[in-house]
């Protein structure tokens, strides 16, 4: 989640970045398509292969590309909106104390489809293929969904829980209660937990080591409730993992082929 962050200007460098990104792709896809220039011809049959592999992979992670795409439209419309309507459209998404009183459902549904930069949707870009994509992959689309969300949800009531005890004990201002408090991760820490049960002996215990460490020492240096929700949201996810993966065989690395024979929904 992005906690309490002014956003005073709408980021042009983020819209530059954002716009350069899908020109760039667009031109990918027209030279690897178009018959124009014969010298190209190498580059595309080596490509080929590699596109066919993407285009596998994506297909195989429903949930987790359509979700992205999501947020490569919301990105879109923060990014290329006055300033005042930028701020006003995550305040009205966040999931601060004032928007869970007023609408707990939606600003519970709403903040997890917005960011507030295109340098963050680079990111999850990212970390969604590295890690959601497998995890669905594994134990299918329906299922990932429902941890991200509880994940989500979870973390983000227990946060505002320990805002709520927190202002009234005077330990921080009250104008947290009108923070902006958008992004997804939360739910992608809760799925990053269900990946450790696909792992086994030092890798797991490697990996635990060093996301809950990273977890902890963020918590622990920076003080931020967003912090003390990503531990939440991983500890969540951990609770749901031998749920989720019942009846799953554990088979390849992460991100192999050999994680799924074929895309799975639920």
């Amino acid at each position: 989640m992005t906690f309490i962050r002014r956003i005073d200007t709408v980021e042009s460098g983020g819209l530059v970045g954002l716009l350069i990104l899908i020109c760039a792709v667009a031109l990918l896809v027209q030279l690897e398509r178009s018959s124009r220039w014969p010298r190209l011809n190498p580059w595309r049959e080596r490509w080929r292969p590699w596109e066919r592999r993407i285009a596998l992979y994506i297909r195989s992670a429903p949930f987790t590309y359509v979700f992205l795409f999501v947020l490569l439209i919301t990105t879109w419309v923060y990014n290329t909106s006055r300033p005042s309507v930028a701020r006003t459209l995550l305040l009205e998404r966040s999931t601060n104390l004032h928007q869970l009183g007023q609408d707990p459902m939606r600003a519970l549904v709403a903040s997890a489809f917005w960011l507030s930069g295109s340098w963050e949707l680079f990111v999850w870009l990212i970390l969604f293929s590295l890690v959601l994509a497998p995890v669905e992959r594994w134990i299918g689309s329906a299922r990932t969904a429902i941890v991200f969300a509880v994940g989500h949800a979870g973390a983000t009531l227990l946060t505002a829980a320990g805002l709520w005890l927190a202002i009234r004990y005077e330990a921080v201002g009250r104008y947290v209660e009108h923070a902006i408090d958008v992004g997804v991760s939360y739910g992608f820490f809760a799925v990053a937990a269900v990946l450790a049960l696909h792992l086994s002996g030092r890798s797991r215990t490697l990996y635990l080591a060093v996301v809950i460490g990273y977890l902890a020492a963020s918590a622990a240096v920076i003080r931020n409730f967003t912090d003390f929700g990503h531990l939440a949201a991983f500890a969540i996810g951990l609770a749901l993992a031998p749920l989720v993966t019942r009846g799953r065989v554990r088979s390849g690395r992460a991100g192999s082929p050999g994680w799924s024979d074929r895309p799975t929904i639920d």
